[in-house]
């Protein structure tokens, strides 16, 4: 492989994984234009996307390495207090995790589906018009939050609930369901689960770092079951894949950081008004140019 082809890819998994834009629904219609799904992935392929989804995940840990050590340490404190909330917090996470993977394995055929581009426009023109869902997803959560009161130090007043954050087990619940449709492509994982907890109370930095929290399963796991089909590990690594997976890390950090400063400050809406002009684009194109 050209190591600046996987520099490149490394700073586009990097970014799409984290912003709320939905990195899925951009490479369909991103293939659409382009004639249609590339041909199966070489085992070095194969191996360098799974360096480069390993890299983000371990970008979140990175971010949230004391709230992970805090949960992990809430397990055996002498504080039944603080016990209570490390396991119920995980219980959180395991509770959300449950829909998207029910989806994954009883709908796989049906997913697939909808990200194949080889047959006309059907695919681009679902997830531009999933865009629009992303959209208002974010507009609307940026717009209500704003009108909460709000600490100067940039934290809801309305809902600071210690280390859950005003996190539940029906609002957690919601947010896997919101995550097991976001398996469409054009919706925004990150930007819809997000959105949704703010709409359903949860206090903005939760929702960030619950989101991602949720995607570690995720990335994990489409990478093991990435991994399962490659042979000879040891003879796939080459400075090439370390290229793409340093900077995947790297940009991983900084998208994050980035991202959960947005969520911090009310401005998800931004992202929104993106989203919702990337669709318009699509469509008027694959309308009018690509019929």
């Amino acid at each position: 492989m050209d190591i600046l082809k996987t520099l490149l890819l490394g700073i586009i998994q990097g970014l799409t994984e984290f912003l709320p834009v939905s990195s899925s629904g951009h490479l369909i219609i991103a293939q659409t234009f382009m004639g249609g799904s590339p041909e199966p992935e070489a085992g070095s392929a194969m191996f360098l996307e799974v360096m480069l989804h390993v890299a983000t995940g371990i970008a979140v840990l990175f971010v949230f390495r004391k709230d992970i050590v805090n949960i992990i340490r809430g397990y055996f404190s002498r504080n039944s207090v603080e016990r209570k909330d490390s396991l119920s917090y995980s219980g959180y996470v395991i509770l959300a995790t449950i829909p998207a993977a029910l989806v994954g394995i009883l709908l796989n055929n049906q997913i697939d589906a909808l990200f194949d581009t080889s047959k006309g426009n059907t695919a681009a023109y679902i997830a531009s018009f999933m865009l629009f869902v992303t959209a208002a997803l974010l507009i609307f959560s940026s717009n209500g939050i704003n009108k909460h009161s709000i600490n100067t130090d940039g934290r809801d007043v309305n809902n600071t609930a210690g280390i859950n954050g005003g996190m539940t087990a029906v609002r957690a619940l919601l947010i896997g369901v919101t995550q097991a449709i976001a398996i469409m492509p054009g919706i925004s994982r990150s930007g819809s689960t997000i959105a949704v907890a703010l709409i359903i109370g949860v206090a903005r930095e939760e929702a960030g770092r619950f989101s991602f929290m949720l995607a570690l399963p995720a990335i994990f796991g489409a990478a093991l079951l990435q991994a399962r089909h490659i042979e000879s590990w040891g003879k796939l690594v080459s400075i090439d894949i370390i290229a793409g997976f340093i900077a995947s890390l790297v940009v991983g950090v900084i998208a994050l950081k980035f991202l959960l400063t947005f969520i911090k400050k009310g401005m998800l809406h931004y992202f929104g008004y993106y989203c919702a002009a990337a669709a318009v684009v699509s469509i008027a194109a694959l309308t009018f140019i690509r019929r």
